[in-house]
């Protein structure tokens, strides 16, 4: 190169330079622009997956509400909030806010949703209806709110209860996690338990005795046994052993197991409770009809005692009356198992008589009566027939409802309820 270009003014290779640099800082800028906005749009998709995570999480939360405290009836539809919400106190049929996203929770390391999203701006909201009227086919948003009738059944709107009693409610459950919404819906089916019934035996009690000298059958059990917890004999069990009136003889099982668990009678109790009339009794009830019928008494002395020379149930359709404390007299026919807990700190004296079956009454199925001093005394059945007569139908068919599980295609994603979580 010449001298003299060297010391040229010009000024041409600043001007490149300046274009050079132009270029290089466009690109830069794009560059940076490009990868913010994936970012920005990775944010928004991780968010979005955080609301549809929540929202199913609160989905099935709002299931195992249901399975606790399924809304069988007019008075537990008035009782269902009309939606549940993350910003509600704690209430029995909806899921606990606590549990569920950190925002919402006064111990955001207990709760199950703790992510970066799910720490701040999160809300949800839970809604049970009917599958009936305009829901019966698909859950309609537009149509959640009007009334339902399926056949003569009428709800009216919002219909947050079994009204049509198949055992299907829709649940549908939106969340918003900054300001992202998603809005599922699902049918959930309260699926039935079978249950045990002690050992299967016919008659369990403490001791028993029979009121009649008739040359027949007061207890017949054939197929089955007498289990008693005492010294089978006089004072424990009192009955002509020369007429045949128990059949076949008892036995003595002084550590026979109590009929039910405590889980076991919170299941029957919940059935009573969610049966369409409730029939869940805080006191003597005139009826003692019904698939599960749940007898709370307040003190363990009361005695109720039915008088109606009903029948209750029948041999297709037996049922199970429990009786948690107390003591009963009952001169009705009833189909199904009877079952008095007298459990610990109920138990009654030893000249008390926790269950009669008085004169004309009978019970097809079985009994049992907990506790060393449960005492049953068996009357006089009309004609021939047995006082107790032990049907195994009444055990097999035994069931209450466990889980509220997710009807096989129903679950999909709607759009979002515009003006709430």
């Amino acid at each position: 190169m010449r001298q003299h270009d060297l010391r040229g003014e010009d000024g041409s290779l600043l001007i490149v330079a300046i274009l050079l640099m132009s270029v290089m800082l466009s690109i830069a800028v794009s560059s940076f622009a490009f990868v913010d906005g994936q970012q920005q749009r990775a944010t928004e998709q991780r968010q979005r997956e955080t609301a549809l995570n929540l929202a199913e999480g609160v989905l099935y939360a709002q299931g195992f509400a249901l399975a606790r405290n399924w809304p069988g009836n007019l008075a537990d539809g008035n009782a269902m909030p009309t939606a549940c919400s993350s910003s509600s106190s704690v209430v029995t049929p909806c899921p606990d806010p606590r549990t569920l996203a950190a925002a919402n929770s006064s111990s955001p390391a207990s709760a199950n949703f703790t992510n970066a999203d799910a720490s701040q701006d999160v809300t949800w909201t839970t809604r049970i209806r009917d599958n009936g009227g305009p829901l019966t086919d698909a859950f309609d948003v537009t149509q959640m709110n009007s009334t339902q009738t399926t056949g003569a059944v009428p709800c009216p709107g919002p219909c947050k209860w079994d009204a049509n009693g198949d055992l299907k409610l829709w649940v549908q459950a939106q969340a918003i996690v900054r300001g992202r919404p998603r809005n599922l819906v699902a049918l959930l089916k309260r699926e039935e338990f079978a249950e045990s019934f002690g050992a299967n035996n016919a008659v369990t009690a403490g001791s028993f005795e029979t009121t009649n000298s008739g040359n027949k059958a007061i207890i017949d059990v054939a197929g089955s046994q007498v289990v008693v917890r005492c010294p089978v004999g006089p004072g424990c069990t009192d009955y002509d052993t020369t007429k045949g009136q128990v059949q076949p003889a008892p036995v003595s099982i002084p550590e026979t197991p109590r009929a039910m668990t405590s889980a076991q009678l919170e299941r029957f109790k919940a059935a009573a409770q969610s049966a369409n009339p409730s029939t869940y009794y805080t006191s003597c009830p005139t009826t003692y009809a019904g698939r599960v019928v749940f007898v709370d008494l307040p003190a363990a002395a009361t005695t109720c005692t039915d008088s109606n020379s009903a029948t209750y149930n029948s041999a297709a359709k037996p049922g199970i009356l429990i009786v948690a404390r107390g003591k009963l007299s009952m001169k009705s026919t009833f189909y199904g198992l009877v079952y008095m807990v007298n459990g610990p700190g109920d138990e009654l004296d030893t000249s008390d008589t926790v269950l009669t079956v008085a004169a004309n009454g009978q019970i097809i199925g079985g009994l049992a009566i907990d506790g060393l001093r449960g005492r049953l005394v068996a009357g006089q059945a009309s004609g021939n027939l047995a006082t107790i007569k032990f049907d195994p139908n009444a055990f097999n068919s035994l069931v209450s409802f466990g889980t509220a599980g997710l009807v096989q295609n129903t679950w999909r994603e709607l759009p979002p309820v515009s003006g709430t979580a």
